[in-house]
C-alpha cells in the first residue's frame, strides 16, 4: 500500500484536499479577504513547481536506477510540471530519450528498465506499463516510495508529450492569469470528483483542451490550425507535431473572477449531445459532420489519416489538439459525464447572485450548489 501524502491545512470552514496516497478526503481551509486573495490562498495550497524536495527526490532516484543500465541518454520532465499546471496530487510524467531510439527499441528498453526498478523495492511499488495504440507509445508507471508520488515514464523516443507540453506551455504562457485560471478549475473539478484519480473521471489533459478552448471563443488564444499554417511538417506516426509559437496579443481587459465564472457560463450552455470541442479548428465541429472527411479541408493530410470516430458516439467529445483523431474524454463515464453537465449551470449562476468574495467558498461545497438548484 502506498505511504500516506498528508497536507495540512489551516482550520476555518472551506473543503481543501488532503491526499492519501491517491486518495483524496476533505479538510477545512481558512479564505479571508477579497476574490484575489482568496484564490492566492488556494493556490499557495494546491501548486506544485519542478523544484519542490519531493520532485527533485524521485527524479534522483530514478536518474540513479537508470545510470545502472544506460549513460547516454536523456530524462526529460513532461506533463503538468513542465507546463507550470502541477497541483499537490500531480505525478511526475517524464520522457525518456537514448540515442537511435525507435517503437521496437522502446518496447525493448520498457522491459530493461522494468527488470531495473523491480530490484529496489524499498524505492518503487505499484510497478505496470501500457501502451497508447493511438499515439503508438509505451508507458511505465510506478510509485517512489520515498517523495511518496507517482510517477510515469514515456518510452519510444518521448517527442510527443515533449512537443504536446511545449505547445500547451505556449497557450498558458499568453496571460499570466491563465495559468491561475487552470490550476483553479483542476483543483475544482477534483474536489467534487469530476477530475483526477477519480474512477470514470475526465482527465487532466481534457480540462487543457476545456480551458484552451473557452479562451479561444473569447479570442484570447489562437486555433490550433493557425500555428501550423506556415509551419515545417514534423510527423510522429500520424501527428503533425510542427507548430509556430506565434506572438499573439491577447489583450485581455476580464478578471480572474470574470474569466473562471466565464468557463462555467461557456460550458453551461455548450451542447455536448451535438458538438465536439476542437482547440485545433478554435471552434465546436457538429459530430454529424465527421461523417464526411472532405468537410475537413483545413486538417490537411494528417485528418485523412486520423479520423476521430470517438467523436460519432462519445457523449462528451473533446478533441486533442495535436492527436486529430483522439477524444481525450472517450474514457469518461456516463455518470461523470452527466455530473460535469449538471454542475455547470447551477455555477454559473451563483456567479451572477454572489459577491465575488463569497463565490469561492460557496463553489467548492457541494451541498451549496446543490441548494441553488432546489
Amino acid at each position: 500500500m502506498a505511504a500516506q501524502h498528508i497536507y495540512i491545512p489551516l482550520v476555518c470552514g472551506v473543503a481543501v484536499l488532503v491526499f492519501y496516497g491517491s486518495g483524496a478526503v476533505c479538510a477545512p481551509l481558512c479564505l479571508e479577504g477579497d476574490f484575489d486573495s482568496q484564490l492566492q490562498q488556494i493556490l499557495r495550497a494546491q501548486m506544485l513547481s519542478a523544484q519542490d524536495p519531493s520532485v527533485t527526490q524521485a527524479l534522483g532516484d530514478v536518474r540513479a536506477t537508470l545510470d545502472q543500465r544506460w549513460q547516454d541518454y536523456e530524462l526529460v520532465l513532461t506533463g503538468s510540471l513542465a507546463i507550470g499546471l502541477a497541483t499537490i496530487a500531480s505525478d511526475i510524467d517524464l520522457a525518456i530519450h537514448l540515442p537511435n531510439s525507435n517503437s521496437s527499441a522502446g518496447l525493448y528498453v520498457l522491459q530493461e528498465t522494468e527488470q531495473l526498478f523491480k530490484k529496489q523495492p524499498e524505492l518503487y511499488s505499484e510497478m505496470k506499463h501500457r501502451h497508447n495504440v493511438g499515439y503508438n507509445s509505451s508507458f511505465f508507471q510506478f510509485y517512489h516510495i520515498p517523495s511518496e508520488r507517482y510517477v510515469e515514464i514515456e518510452f519510444q523516443t518521448g517527442d510527443l508529450d515533449i512537443f504536446k507540453a511545449n505547445l500547451l506551455k505556449y497557450y498558458f504562457d499568453l496571460d499570466r492569469k491563465f495559468k491561475p485560471l487552470t490550476i483553479f478549475l483542476k483543483y475544482w473539478f477534483n474536489i467534487h470528483e469530476i477530475s483526477g484519480h477519480h474512477p470514470g473521471s475526465l482527465p487532466y489533459y481534457a480540462l487543457y483542451m476545456l480551458v484552451i478552448f473557452y479562451l479561444q471563443q473569447k479570442n484570447l488564444a489562437p486555433p490550433g490550425y493557425i500555428l501550423q499554417v506556415n509551419s515545417k511538417t514534423h510527423f510522429i506516426d500520424d501527428w503533425d507535431l510542427d507548430f509556430i509559437k506565434l506572438p499573439y496579443s491577447t489583450s485581455n481587459t476580464e478578471n480572474l473572477h470574470q474569466l473562471l465564472g466565464g468557463f462555467f457560463k461557456y460550458y453551461s450552455e455548450f451542447d455536448f449531445e451535438e458538438n465536439v470541442v476542437s482547440p485545433f479548428a478554435g471552434l465546436p465541429i457538429p459530430k454529424n459532420a465527421f461523417t464526411d472527411v472532405n468537410n475537413f479541408t483545413l486538417y490537411h493530410n494528417t485528418w485523412n489519416r486520423a479520423m476521430l470516430q470517438e467523436a460519432m458516439c462519445a457523449e462528451m467529445s473533446i478533441q486533442d489538439i495535436v492527436g486529430l483523431r483522439m477524444n481525450t474524454a472517450i474514457k469518461m463515464s456516463h455518470e461523470q459525464a452527466s455530473k460535469f453537465k449538471y454542475l455547470m449551470k447551477p455555477v454559473a449562476t451563483m456567479f451572477d447572485k454572489l459577491p465575488s468574495d463569497k463565490i469561492l467558498s460557496a463553489i467548492l461545497d457541494f451541498q451549496t450548489i446543490l441548494s441553488t438548484i432546489e
